[in-house]
């Protein structure tokens, strides 16, 4: 009896073979640095047409030198600022404990800036290979087997690869084979994110303000070689409540006695098309990432609250560490491969783990603390400098200590 069944598609060489399912940035990243590293990878995405979601990102120096590695142009719309805690009305909370040194090390200004999405997705496509991305697959399933891994799509295609990566997302599918089903919760907070073209205010701090009961940041950019924020607005939210009729006014209403540039950077927002809403949802944390021939990353493996602010810098260090962790070994070899993985979830699993368990954290204190409360939170954390011994141990230490070991070359 005949059938239409094909025979799976080798991605190449065998011992080289890379499937990562999700084309988002961390998904490319991870291609381009394991096509350097020297394996044949192919980046599967569900879409028909790559099209970054959402609108701009924070992006740190460790993912700037990580990106300069992978031949990835972006020192023109990185503006580098220190980022710094304040209250609604300007006064000074937390600065955060940056080395300068380390950041001229680094070749950058500052710790942190403002990146849309979209910019970034295509200086990442343009470096790599024109063939890497694989658009119109929907990833369904996978079977592992003693010398491979068979990737199969609703499409109806399969492959046969050493290796398989979920990058694909918060509702990641290789995760949940993987690792079984797990929980999406829900934070309790929304996160309102918009950014403008304005030129007037100070471009050398990242701002994240808060009063009683919301938070307003902002971050400088460059799009398109013009001088932009982007900024987000932070409230509690409970899971299922409705979005204001009006979100402009809703946002304009809670933060019209924040200092300046915040009110001015949301008058300067285009938000009829410059402004979504993202409901916060994270997972228990997972204590191993890799396992036979597959592993995840990015929100996959940590999905992050926006008090992290970093969940795409986090995916291209999962990358870089990846591709660092596999150069050289056979794929084949399970042993091999296994080795290296296990390399990979000892440098991440923990530090990521850390750095969303602080940051959920954080989303709690700010907006989990009923009233009144949260007054008394507030004169605590004007009148106390343990906010900033925790934030110095909870992220800027930490993520300092990361740069290092991505700037050293000794292993």
């Amino acid at each position: 009896m005949g059938t239409n069944v094909k025979a799976p598609i080798s991605l190449g060489t065998k011992g080289k073979r890379v499937a990562i399912i999700g084309a988002g940035p961390g998904g490319i990243a991870a291609g381009v640095a394991l096509t350097k590293a020297g394996f044949d990878v192919k980046v599967f995405e569900r879409h028909p047409e790559l099209r970054p979601l959402g609108g701009a990102i924070i992006l740190n120096a460790t993912g700037i030198v990580i990106l300069r590695g992978l031949g990835v142009q972006v020192d023109d719309i990185f503006a580098a600022g220190l980022p710094e805690f304040r209250r609604h009305d300007g006064r000074v909370r937390v600065n955060f404990d940056i080395d300068m040194d380390l950041m001229k090390q680094a070749g950058v200004t500052g710790w942190q800036s403002g990146m849309m999405r979209s910019e970034l997705y295509e200086r990442l496509l343009a470096a790599a290979p024109a063939d890497m991305v694989k658009p119109s697959h929907t990833f369904t399933h996978y079977q592992e087997h003693s010398d491979g891994v068979t990737v199969h799509f609703a499409e109806g295609q399969s492959y046969e690869a050493d290796l398989v990566i979920g990058a694909d997302g918060v509702q990641s599918k290789v995760r949940e084979q993987l690792w079984g089903p797990s929980e999406l919760k829900h934070l309790g907070i929304a996160v309102w994110l918009g950014w403008c073209e304005l030129t007037g205010p100070e471009r050398k701090k990242i701002v994240i303000q808060h009063n009683h009961s919301y938070q307003m940041g902002f971050a400088p950019l460059r799009y398109k070689g013009k001088d932009c924020f982007e900024w987000w607005f932070v409230e509690k939210c409970a899971e299922n409540q409705a979005e204001p009729a009006n979100p402009a006014a809703y946002v304009q209403e809670r933060i019209k006695d924040f200092s300046y540039p915040a009110p001015q950077i949301l008058e300067a927002t285009d938000t009829s098309h410059n402004l979504f809403r993202w409901v916060v949802k994270y997972r228990a944390p997972l204590k191993q990432w890799s396992k036979g021939r597959l592993t995840i990353m990015g929100d996959a493996a940590h999905p992050t609250s926006p008090y992290a602010a970093y969940g795409a810098g986090m995916a291209i260090e999962d990358a870089f560490f990846l591709a660092k962790y596999l150069q050289g070994r056979d794929l084949s070899n399970l042993q091999a491969l296994n080795g290296g993985l296990k390399r990979y979830d000892d440098q991440r699993v923990d530090y990521t783990n850390q750095t969303t368990a602080f940051a959920r954290f954080l989303g709690r204190l700010y907006h989990g603390v009923p009233a009144p409360l949260n007054r008394l939170r507030d004169l605590f954390l004007d009148h106390s400098s343990l906010p900033g011994k925790m934030i110095s141990k909870g992220v800027t230490s930490e993520a300092q200590a990361l740069l290092r070991a991505v700037l050293s070359p000794v292993d």
